[in-house]
């Protein structure tokens, strides 16, 4: 059984982009499942990059292989702009070279996770994630206060 999702999570929204609609839907479910209860879908990362303009999401999910933008190329596009830089992204991939994960990794992606993923292994990465990107904003406040 999967870790119990802190109430302080249950309200992130996590953004699943993936052009295979079965490995979307089951993400989206499972994540919905464990208690996550904003989950959003894009088939592309272009329509990730457009949604992400209008959406405050606090983590992606992002294969690498699509139509339109591939997974590379919009996470360069994340870590490239000021506004969304700072959003953890997890690479959910059939791509299981070495080579692939080092760029992921190299770009500036915060995991990296195979397709066929062990449930209880994806949460905790999920939450591990989740955990990074609280501490930095707690700090960034922390960090606020002490300059005001």
């Amino acid at each position: 059984m999967p870790q119990k999702l802190p109430d302080r999570y249950k309200d992130c929204i996590i953004l699943v982009v993936e052009d295979t609609k079965m490995m979307r839907v089951l993400m989206s479910r499972y994540l919905k499942q464990v208690g996550f209860n904003q989950v959003l879908e894009c088939e592309n990362g272009q329509e990730a990059l457009d949604l992400l303009e209008q959406q405050v999401v606090d983590l992606v999910l992002l294969d690498i292989h699509m139509p339109v933008l591939d997974g590379y190329k919009t996470l360069e596009a994340i870590k490239k702009n000021e506004k969304l830089k700072s959003i953890p992204v997890m690479m959910i991939t059939a791509v299981d070279k070495i080579e692939s994960i080092a760029t992921c990794i190299e770009i500036g992606a915060t995991d990296y996770m195979p397709k066929l993923f062990n449930p209880i292994l994806f949460n905790n990465r999920i939450l591990s994630c989740l955990d990074n990107q609280y501490l930095r904003k707690e700090n960034e406040q922390l960090k606020a206060q002490l300059e005001s």
